[in-house]
């Protein structure tokens, strides 16, 4: 059993007027209006928030996720970013690669005892429109046959928690009815859909748009798009990348203001430099660059995923945009964890799991527990 006193605690979704928070076994057990026992941890008026949970990243630490041991690097690294939820994702590769990739998930998951909790596998690719591919590989993109998703996923189905795909694409729509009769999350993403087959695919299933304005046609007043749909109709979240790079903080101002705070979240979408400053890397095979705080395809210098972290898109929506401190940190923490269908995390109530962070006032990382246990400290 431990105490942590003196917080400024951010349950998710408001700061409440409660200052301790008991934990055992890897719960929350109860929550303080005052503690003053001396044995308790101090945490000196710091904010004591839920950690990050991240539905999209491919690496980060030199890494990426569909390198041999890719998973496990995060795992281990996340925690000193305040990311205490994940759900490791591949570009698009070969069908091979993308199941070595998900075994290799299974297996991090079955002994996922300490660092950074694995929610699941996010598949991003390889069903995605060429036209709005991004930065995945053109000779790699499949249709997203239910056929095709048998023979990449195999006998790790079971692991994947979310995929993002074109719904226009052939076998798309039949995919989507597939997945969420599964349970599974379905993102559309990299679309070339105009606003009928979003429709649809929202019908079928579709609950989510992967990295919003990204991956998609521009909003035109005369043509109805797949953005259209996406910022107007409720049963759609909308994911976005908060580096500023992705998106200008007037688009991510109109998507805030368009869905409100229950239905937006943000996400990583980091890869294998974020953390490590500028140079060239790799993203599944191809060479990629950092330069001024943005990661770009070597072969043409389009964006390709970004180097932040969740706190730092905090950071950044703080200083760019009129968002609040509770919005911010809710489109970090809770959203994605309702977004996902986990609402044991993203949240400090009785009963929930005892993974949250300590921020200092500048919103500085103080310290990390996952599962309870401390799994970083500044200190």
């Amino acid at each position: 059993m431990a105490i942590i006193k003196n917080a400024r605690i951010f349950n998710g979704e408001v700061f409440i007027p409660l200052t301790a928070v008991r934990f055992e076994d890897g719960i929350i057990q109860e929550l303080y209006a005052q503690y003053d026992a001396p044995d308790a941890i101090d945490a000196q008026g710091a904010i004591l928030a839920p950690g990050f949970v991240d539905l999209h990243i491919h690496g980060s630490f030199g890494k990426d996720v569909l390198a041999p041991g890719g998973t496990a690097h995060l795992v281990k690294h996340l925690p000193s970013v305040g990311t205490t939820s994940f759900c490791p994702t591949n570009a698009t590769d070969s069908f091979e690669t993308i199941h070595r990739f998900l075994g290799e998930v299974k297996q991090e998951m079955a002994h996922n005892h300490q660092g950074t909790r694995i929610l699941g596998a996010h598949i991003e690719g390889p069903f995605f429109n060429v036209d709005n591919r991004g930065a995945h590989a053109i000779p790699m993109l499949q249709d997203p046959t239910l056929e095709n998703y048998r023979k990449m996923a195999g006998e790790y189905e079971d692991v994947i928690v979310r995929v993002s795909l074109a719904p226009e694409k052939k076998g798309g729509m039949e995919l989507i009815g597939y997945l969420a009769q599964k349970g599974v999350v379905v993102s559309a993403a990299h679309t070339d859909a105009n606003a009928a087959e979003m429709e649809e695919a929202i019908a079928k299933g579709v609950t989510m748009v992967t990295h919003t304005f990204n991956g998609m046609y521009a909003f035109h007043h005369r043509k109805e798009g797949a953005i259209s749909v996406t910022l107007t109709d409720d049963r759609v979240t909308c994911e976005f990348i908060p580096d500023l790079h992705h998106i200008n903080k007037y688009a991510a101002k109109l998507i805030m203001k368009a869905k409100g705070f229950e239905k937006t979240f943000i996400c990583s979408d980091a890869l294998e430099p974020a953390h490590q400053g500028e140079g060239t890397y790799q993203l599944a095979g191809q060479e990629i660059y950092v330069k001024d705080g943005a990661a770009h395809m070597a072969d043409d210098g389009r964006l390709a995923g970004s180097i932040i972290s969740p706190l730092m898109g905090v950071r950044n929506l703080l200083q760019a945009t009129d968002v609040s401190l509770e919005h911010a940190l809710k489109m970090g923490t809770c959203n994605p964890a309702k977004a996902i269908g986990d609402t044991s995390i993203g949240s400090i109530q009785v009963g929930k799991k005892a993974d949250f962070i300590l921020l200092s006032q500048d919103l500085q990382l103080l310290q990390t527990y996952i599962r309870g246990k401390l799994e970083y400290s500044a200190r």
